[in-house]
């Protein structure tokens, strides 16, 4: 018997219309406008996580090898603010995380093992998440009212234990994979939008507060109204690993996507990849409004054959992803030591690798001259605000080399010359991360490098060094 793909295999053989449901704003800049009034505020509600936010999956406390302390240790190794994804129930633990300052993400997803709240085929058996399965664990039957009481229940009690948002994994019940397989119609839309409301309004209610609420859905349902942001995994390869997926005007899109719809996407991987293409996701993400997950215990996902489209690898023997604190953490602090370029911007223009921007006519408001020809430039602004610094994101794919950027003066501050800086990460180093962790204050990480410029009629001409992979240049104003 073939052995089914797992959820995510699933899903992300599928298209991801969500993913692709914004194209680049292709409508032509107001020709004196400045970078502050082309950024448009993404309109998140307060309790959105920031875009300076550090996250990682708390998995399970039961994992083979990974210890409640490795795991609270881990986190403090890679600076989070946020544990997400877990599916962890211990309220000691629970109270650990949020002791240390980090929101707790905990899941509503339940594992069913009564046949009686089951969601039924066509042929009235219990549909089991695994494949054609009727046994246990069972998908959920949302109008059961047991079910609705015992999901409820258990969601109380994880904010009684210090949960502070929720994810929501397979919020259809799974409809790619019996629906496809014709076991049974789709629970309609306006169903699923009822259970899921519900849960959110009593779960608030009992709260006292307002809290978030993510999800892995791909789609645009009526019930993703219901949900603040997503939590999903995307692919540097497709699944058979013959083309690579991944590209920087592609994770630009999916921040596109939750802006169009007032929402934030939190990525991660699924992929035994090294290290430097997961320092290169983890600043394109950030540089494009999204959070990335760290890559510690991170789920592996199969590698298909090409011919037979079977797993090369079955899933339930590839190893969980734990990326070395050495070679990660330098980005993760030069995010905490970066909030304030990072928290309220948003995207004024783009050029360079892999990324087209239209919305200034012939006059591309980032030039990118030299270098390693993979350099991409995000450049951002605080919405409405004259005086803030604007930023500009510089991310290399390959060995970075200098370079120079020409950039429109008049589109900073107006008459008003400009002063850059570039932030880069400090190399890693253990003692150095372990007193910036201990104190709260990330800057040591951080080197500031005032940059030579000059002038050519309306442009500025930046000299950048190489970069690995990530530097932030802050354009401020002068008198």
């Amino acid at each position: 018997m073939k052995s089914p793909l797992p959820f995510l295999a699933v899903v992300l053989l599928a298209p991801l219309a969500a993913l692709h449901s914004a194209e680049p704003n292709t409508q032509r800049v107001v020709p004196d406008a400045t970078f502050n009034q082309i950024a448009q505020p993404s309109a998140f509600p307060p309790e959105m996580p920031k875009l300076s936010d550090v996250c990682m999956r708390l998995f399970r406390l039961d994992a083979k090898g990974v210890s409640a302390e490795q795991m609270l240790a881990a986190g403090s190794n890679f600076h989070i603010t946020r544990g997400v994804w877990s599916y962890i129930e211990d309220e000691s633990f629970i109270k650990s995380v949020r002791a240390k300052g980090w929101e707790f993400q905990g899941s509503l997803g339940m594992t069913l093992t009564d046949p009686a709240l089951a969601l039924r085929d066509r042929e009235d058996r219990p549909i089991g998440t695994n494949g054609q399965s009727d046994k246990a664990p069972f998908r959920a039957d949302n109008a059961n009212p047991e079910y609705r009481r015992l999901y409820l229940e258990r969601a109380k009690r994880l904010v009684d234990m210090g949960v502070t948002s929720f994810q929501r994994d397979d919020p259809d019940e799974g409809f790619f994979d019996w629906g496809k397989k014709g076991r049974r119609d789709a629970i309609p839309d306006a169903d699923l939008l009822e259970f899921h409301r519900w849960v959110r309004t009593e779960i608030e209610k009992h709260a006292g507060r307002k809290l978030t609420f993510s999800t892995n859905c791909h789609t645009d349902p009526p019930f993703m109204q219901v949900f603040d942001y997503r939590m999903t995994e995307v692919r540097f390869r497709s699944m058979d690993g013959t083309k690579e997926v991944i590209s920087p005007s592609r994770i630009r899109e999916i921040g596109l996507a939750a802006r169009k719809e007032k929402k934030l996407f939190v990525l991660t991987g699924q992929e035994d990849r090294p290290a430097e293409d997961y320092r290169w996701i983890w600043a394109t993400s950030y540089a494009t409004g999204n959070l990335y997950i760290v890559p510690w215990d991170q789920f592996q996902n199969v590698v298909l054959d090409p011919v037979t489209r079977e797993p090369l690898i079955p899933w339930s023997k590839l190893p969980r992803i734990f990326i070395a604190q050495e070679k990660f953490a330098d980005l993760t602090g030069f995010v905490r030591a970066n909030a304030d370029i990072l928290d309220g911007y948003e995207e004024a223009a783009v050029g360079g690798y892999g990324l087209q921007e239209t919305r200034f006519g012939d006059d591309a408001p980032i030039r990118i001259k030299g270098g390693s020809g993979k350099l991409s430039a995000f450049l951002r602004a605080k919405p409405g605000d004259a005086n803030a610094p604007v930023v500009i994101h510089l991310v290399e794919r390959e060995h970075g080399a200098a370079t120079t950027l020409r950039l429109p003066t008049a589109r900073f501050f107006g008459k008003h010359a400009i002063k850059v800086t570039l932030r880069e990460p400090v190399a890693y180093d253990a003692a150095l991360h372990a007193k910036a962790e201990k104190d709260k204050n990330y800057r040591n990480l951080i080197r500031e490098t005032t940059l030579t410029t000059t002038t050519d009629d309306a442009w500025t001409l930046v000299s950048v060094p190489a970069l690995n992979p990530w530097g932030i240049l802050v354009v401020e104003k002068l008198p």
